[in-house]
């Protein structure tokens, strides 16, 4: 299963702004996905054919501060495995309570 890119990293691939980037899925350019009915993702052989078919090259997106990416990336992270954090800590206090208790 390949990987999806996110719209950053798509608006970097094209260099465009994000916000140009969906405004080519609005126009209908560009496929994207969403995931849990919030992030956008995008198939990496459907961007690498509409890059060169772009009528227009907009200034290319200021790269966004490592600080910022973290952020972004811890955020994505804990959206989709929810799930499973959850689970885990619900886990650990389980089986601390029946150490203690125990």
């Amino acid at each position: 299963m390949e990987k999806l890119w996110t719209t950053t990293e798509v608006a970097q691939f094209l260099g465009i702004h994000e916000d140009d980037v969906e405004q080519l899925v609005r126009g209908g350019q560009l496929t994207g996905y969403k995931l849990g009915g919030q992030f956008l993702r995008f198939r990496p052989d459907q961007v690498q054919a509409l890059k060169g078919t772009l009528p227009f090259r907009p200034n290319p997106a200021k790269p966004m501060p490592s600080r910022e990416r973290w952020f972004h990336r811890l955020r994505d992270a804990c959206y989709f495995y929810d799930f499973y954090i959850i689970s885990a800590g619900l886990l650990a206090v389980l089986v601390l309570y029946l150490v203690v208790a125990g």
